[in-house]
């Protein structure tokens, strides 16, 4: 299943309140491993999954406290791996959570599987593991599917990369639609590029145009040129709220831009904002 896409907006600061009852629809919160910050020093358990951002090892609030939680929130929850280690202690807690969830309320899955531009780390998720677990464990959950990057205003997606993630899939015989997490100062480069990703695809496969670095260079032109040559229902974006509004402001003076935008709000509220929220 794929859901119509959507405009995401990053709001680190958002308020509690806001988090709860505005227009947010998705929640997006990391996922690492490590111990609980009320566990007594020398008793500590077993590594488990919980929620924060490397190199973070400590957390208020685990991953199974965060489902638990949010079950009860009419949000989606958007879960983004930071290692192997995350995603594979973290598969039977979400396994258990939603068992008995319809598809449209099962959590969306991300991870950075590939090297990608500037050029980027090795990634902490390895692709393998991620695919088959995914297909295995959750065969209804969208898979979110990026590359490692670093910041460099000339890079692109060049098509080694793209191969690499077709190459990929086709290698773990993942026939399902995903969404690609691509970096919107790369991505303005690499139009005819993820234009054939999408090609060679399975068919209801999205891109989702992510920038967390207020200093990226965005090409807002060509930005509305790649929203327009893949097809804005095939297109999230998830910009922080300056970008958001320079963005929609040339999209829709664009000439070529269509009447009715197919775009809804959508927030990410951090997962500092979650845990005021609710503990």
């Amino acid at each position: 299943m794929s859901p119509r896409p959507v405009d995401f907006c990053n709001a680190p600061t958002i308020t509690a309140p806001n988090a709860v009852t505005g227009e947010s629809k998705m929640i997006e919160a990391d996922v690492i491993t490590g111990h609980l910050v009320d566990e007594v020093e020398g008793e500590k358990t077993d590594r488990i999954p919980i929620m924060g951002h490397p190199p973070s090892i400590t957390s208020d609030l685990s991953l199974e406290e965060f489902l638990n939680a949010w079950n009860s929130s009419n949000k989606i929850i958007k879960l983004d791996f930071k290692s192997t280690e995350a995603f594979k202690l973290a598969s039977p807690v979400i396994e258990n959570a939603f068992k008995d969830a319809p598809p449209n309320r099962l959590p969306w899955l991300n991870a950075d599987i590939l090297p990608g531009p500037g050029p980027g780390d090795s990634p902490g998720v390895d692709a393998d593991t991620f695919l088959k677990v995914s297909s295995k464990s959750f065969p209804d959950s969208i898979l979110s599917l990026g590359w490692t990057t670093k910041r460099n205003d000339n890079d692109k997606y060049s098509e080694h990369y793209i191969n690499d993630m077709v190459d990929v899939l086709f290698k773990n015989k993942y026939m399902k639609p995903v969404t690609y997490a691509v970096r919107a100062s790369f991505a303005v480069n690499s139009i005819s590029e993820l234009q054939y990703l999408l090609e060679t695809s399975p068919v209801g496969s999205t891109l989702t145009v992510w920038c967390s670095d207020s200093q990226d260079i965005i090409n807002y032109p060509n930005l509305v040129q790649l929203i327009n040559t893949v097809g804005e229902n095939r297109v999230y974006l998830d910009l922080p709220d300056e970008m958001s509004k320079i963005f929609f402001q040339m999209y829709k003076s664009s000439s070529v831009a269509s009447i009715k935008i197919g775009f809804q709000s959508l927030c990410l509220a951090s997962l500092i904002v979650l845990k005021n929220v609710l503990f």
